[in-house]
């Protein structure tokens, strides 16, 4: 297993009106002081998009490329041709760097933002629409495969793929050879799910995963006053690893029992406009990093 972590745990988010302003040469210094070994590229043009480029600025930090997370929009087949396009301009330059895995995920979605974390079956997408979803991330899989690479998918809060009944939906209704799981453990409890469950009954397509805990008593907070998936990040719904509710033991015993071996990704969603963020990223990144050497050394 490698250990990574994301421009998103310094408050860089695919997410606009959201993402903080430090610069790509810092984040990349932090995440090597920290004691990690790799990091996702975050929002495509936040990093280097020349390979040399990026290659050369991994490497004085002796960081490896993880991959990166791209969302796309796929309710409508029409819509594909666009998806496909965003999704292989960052598949050229992650696959240049040498990466296997692309991350994609349904867009951040505003009408579901406000329902983060307690989202019914009368918020999600129609039969219509999960079938347009499930032929369009078969497609791209198919598409990625062919040129040697590998399709994971992300379940997140304010979208569409959430709760544990849409995650189940994903799981039945897409190819286990064209599309696996980055199964994110906060992302999980947020909606509603149990991460070791996942692990097991995505079995082997678990094939990439981020590591979130959760603070149980902002979460509480957040589902009773209907806070939104904004101001629940900006409240610390997020927290380091082993100071939440997120059963870490069970995640790594799961993934021990599969022979996992591909990265870990730590990730602290974080909102580090002056009002949000009194502990440092830097900070927060290495609490992580040492509670994971109790599984990982």
């Amino acid at each position: 297993m490698r250990i990574g972590n994301a421009p998103v745990s310094w408050g860089i988010f695919e997410i606009e009106g959201l993402s903080g302003n430090y610069p790509f040469g810092h984040v990349m210094d932090e995440i090597a002081a920290a004691g990690y070994e790799g990091t996702e590229l975050g929002p495509y043009g936040y990093y280097p998009t020349d390979p040399e480029t990026l290659g050369a600025e991994l490497a004085k930090r002796r960081l490896a490329l993880a991959s990166s997370f791209v969302p796309v929009d796929l309710r409508r087949p029409e819509d594909y041709p666009a998806a496909e396009a965003h999704a292989l301009k960052v598949a050229d330059l992650l696959q240049a760097r040498g990466v296997r895995e692309l991350i994609l995920a349904d867009q951040y979605r505003p009408e579901r933002a406000p329902l983060a974390g307690r989202v019914s079956a009368a918020d999600g997408l129609s039969a219509a629409e999960w079938e347009s979803v499930a032929a369009g991330l078969n497609r791209l899989g198919g598409v990625l495969a062919a040129r040697g690479m590998t399709a994971v998918f992300h379940h997140h809060v304010a979208t569409y793929v959430e709760s544990d009944s849409e995650i189940e939906l994903l799981r039945q209704r897409t190819d286990p050879s064209l599309l696996g799981l980055c199964l994110d453990t906060g992302h999980a409890v947020y909606g509603g799910a149990d991460p070791v469950d996942l692990i097991r009954r995505w079995d082997d397509r678990v094939r990439y995963v981020h590591l979130k805990d959760v603070n149980p008593a902002v979460l509480a907070r957040a589902r009773q006053s209907g806070l939104d998936y904004a101001n629940g990040v900006r409240e610390g719904l997020f927290c380091p690893l082993g100071q939440g509710v997120v059963d870490f033991d069970g995640i790594f015993r799961e993934l021990r029992r599969r022979d996992y071996a591909g990265w870990l990704i730590v990730e602290q969603d974080i909102i580090t406009d002056e009002s949000a963020q009194a502990v440092p990223p830097l900070d927060l990144a290495k609490a992580s990093r040492e509670f994971l050497r109790r599984f990982v050394g």
